[in-house]
């Protein structure tokens, strides 16, 4: 067994692993580390929760010192979620190096982030468009920067930022050391490597090791109408921790909409929703305020969460790689977890194929047989019961006693009136991610939205209220244009009794 100690790491770091309870390091970090702290470029094939957060830090933190004015290391990240998932472990890795870490990313204060910097930092982590953004203001200069890391390449691609990571790429001095990780290995991301890099080695991860021991994993045969009667059944079996995965956004919404009608408490992600909305139910599932979570494959990349019991493939994915990539979610940090597929008859031959890339065998179930299954896992709900008991206590929020009149979304609201509604497809996410577009605004600024069949009722911060309603009014959805106005407002009941009194 290779021990920390081995890679070459230092000391230090080495004391920060031990506290952080990490035992031995994960065949991405024993491939990794020791080649990378040679100083040679790196181009890794690993996808999260293989360890590779790990892998790069040990190598940056390890060869580079603490104290500088401005970074020695910069590492771009394609979300804001991974941007703060990745200093943190950096700084819980540096607890005892004393680097200094900044997290930098657009739809956060910039002045703070400014300060930030203008505070000295050794590491700067970051979404490419952001870091951008600073440099050109003259905040974040990269003259000092020895250790350039790309994390998710392939998804920096998806998400339309190869430009600005050139850019980085160029600006970045010559002689620095430069390690790039991704999921999978397009011509795209190999292009890049190779432009960016000075004779390469590579790094991967094997199938193997991609697919966890403690997953088990399971198909059904269902018609394609009959997804929801599973989905039901799996929700039953003792209310399990789960993502759900789709294949489209539209999907993510239609699930959403039709469970969260029914007053059940999940969450959903894609691409398309503004990033507030995104924090806040990241924090509701892990914070256990919720017990499902709808997504796209891209939006749930760099997700975290360790107690996760369940994936559920309710459109199965295409390729292998997606398929393994989402099973991961569960069976993480030595805990036992369920994947279970629904295979439609088109799909049959899909199974096979995950099979064949896994060199391991997804059992076939039926319906009978997941409603009689032990999904979920008391152990680990206990266990991670146990976890937030050692969390800060949050302070409890005193209950006020409200009218309904004075009851509303936002502190101070303006109500405005859209004429599109429920039967054009539009949804809520579609509403509130049209009018951030649009207006420039961010989504606190919105609040409550009533949605009709042909109109809807959206609450507006009342400081930009007249702003909002010039930017909307007029715009597309969907392609249909909007016609807004300023809602008629509701009259109080003392107002209409005193008018009667005057007639």
């Amino acid at each position: 067994m290779t021990t920390f100690s081995e890679l070459g790491i230092g000391k230090r770091l080495c004391a920060s692993i031990t506290e952080m309870g990490w035992t031995e390091p994960t065949p991405i970090q024993v491939q990794a580390v020791p080649e990378g702290m040679s100083g040679k470029d790196m181009f890794g094939q690993a996808q999260t929760g293989t360890g590779k957060t790990g892998a790069y830090s040990m190598i940056a933190l390890g060869r580079t010192r603490p104290g500088s004015d401005i970074p020695t290391t910069l590492v771009l990240t394609p979300t804001r979620e991974l941007a703060e998932q990745v200093s943190k472990e950096m700084k819980q890795l540096s607890a005892n190096t004393r680097h200094r870490i900044v997290a930098v990313y657009g739809g956060a204060s910039i002045p703070d982030q400014i300060r930030k910097l203008e505070m000295g930092c050794d590491v700067v982590v970051g979404t490419p468009g952001r870091i951008l953004d600073l440099n050109r203001r003259g905040n974040l200069r990269f003259d000092a920067v020895k250790e350039l890391i790309i994390d998710e390449a392939d998804r920096m691609l998806d998400m339309g930022f190869m430009e600005d990571m050139e850019t980085i790429i160029s600006l970045a001095p010559e002689n620095r050391q430069t390690l790039m990780f991704s999921a999978t290995l397009s011509d795209e991301v190999r292009s890049i490597a190779e432009r960016s890099m000075k004779e390469p080695i590579e790094v991967s991860v094997s199938h193997d090791e991609l697919v966890s021991d403690l997953v088990r994993q399971y198909y059904v045969e269902v018609k394609r109408n009959g997804k929801m009667d599973i989905l039901r059944d799996i929700m039953a079996n003792g209310d399990p921790k789960m993502v759900v995965f789709c294949s489209t956004k539209k999907m993510v919404d239609d699930l959403y909409s039709g469970l969260s009608e029914e007053g059940l408490k999940v969450g959903a992600l894609h691409g398309d929703m503004p990033q507030l909305r995104r924090d806040r139910t990241i924090r509701g599932f892990k914070n256990d305020r919720m017990n499902m979570l709808i997504a796209t494959d891209v939006a749930a990349r760099g997700l975290d969460i360790d107690n996760i019991e369940v994936v559920v493939n309710y459109d199965a994915p295409l390729d292998p790689e997606t398929y393994t990539h989402r099973i991961g979610r569960a069976g993480r940090a030595g805990r036992t977890g369920v994947s279970i597929t629904f295979i439609t008859p088109k799909e049959d031959r899909r199974i096979g194929v995950y099979e064949e890339y896994m060199d391991r065998k997804v059992e076939r179930v039926t319906r009978k047989q997941i409603q009689g299954m032990q999904i979920s896992n008391p152990e680990l709900k206990a266990l991670h019961a146990d976890e937030r008991r050692d969390e800060k206590p949050r302070k409890k929020k005193v209950k006020a006693t409200i009218t309904k009149e004075a009851s509303k979304g936002l502190e101070d609201a303006t109500v405005l009136s859209l004429d599109i509604g429920k039967t054009s497809g539009t949804t809520r996410t579609d509403l509130v991610s049209h009018i951030t577009r649009c207006a420039g605004i961010t989504e606190d600024k919105i609040g409550r939205i009533g949605m009709g069949s042909s109109s809807s009722f959206v609450e507006i911060d009342t400081s930009i209220a007249g702003e909002v309603l010039k930017a909307v009014n007029g715009s597309r959805i969907n392609g249909k244009k909007i016609r807004a106005s300023f809602a008629p407002e509701k009259r109080k009941c003392k107002d209409k009794l005193a008018d009667k009194g005057r007639k």
